[in-house]
């Protein structure tokens, strides 16, 4: 995608999400809840996931111990395979292409936050052969990370808006 498509596509998401949060306030860091932001835009399907990271490793902390630290490139590990934890409408044909994740733990060297609440931000781009069939979406990430109990799901598309909440026993999102 080019430079300035990719500005303007986030520029709308932004504007598109983050309207209810200029209405109501920042939202709150809920442990067990994360939140995904679904666009398409042509043939790019991009994800953007945010997280507690203690839905992801169970601590919000810079790993300290050989264990905290492996649990850390575990996370990372599993979270750069997107095809596993994002599963397009089939007949769209979608495959991966990039993943980007940020968090303290990550980069240990800048973590500032003493608030004692990281977060992990993961934004995942798809290429879709037929986007015009995308429709849906299926999220595994409750496989890998049992604290993770709710995903709130907001979509734009070019043929609308959907939301939804994912649970381990609903984990498919349509529009």
């Amino acid at each position: 995608m080019k430079p300035a498509k990719r500005l303007y596509l986030w520029i709308f998401i932004s504007c598109l999400f983050s309207a209810p949060a200029i209405a109501h306030g920042p939202g709150p860091h809920v442990h067990g809840v994360a939140s995904l932001q679904v666009a398409v835009d042509g043939n790019t399907l991009t994800l953007h996931l945010e997280s507690p990271l203690d839905n992801l490793l169970g601590f919000e902390h810079v790993a300290r111990t050989e264990k905290e630290k492996g649990a850390v490139r575990d996370m990372a590990a599993r979270l750069n395979k997107a095809d596993t934890l994002f599963a397009p409408t089939p007949e769209a044909q979608c495959k991966a292409v990039s993943v980007d994740l940020e968090s303290p733990v990550l980069q240990p060297a800048k973590a500032a936050d003493s608030s004692g609440h990281a977060d992990l931000d993961g934004d995942f781009v798809f290429r879709c052969e037929h986007p015009e069939i995308l429709r849906t979406i299926d999220v595994t990430l409750f496989n890998g990370f049992p604290n993770l109990r709710q995903i709130d799901v907001q979509v734009a598309t070019s043929i609308g808006q959907a939301a939804a909440k994912l649970t381990q026993k609903q984990r498919r999102v349509s529009w």
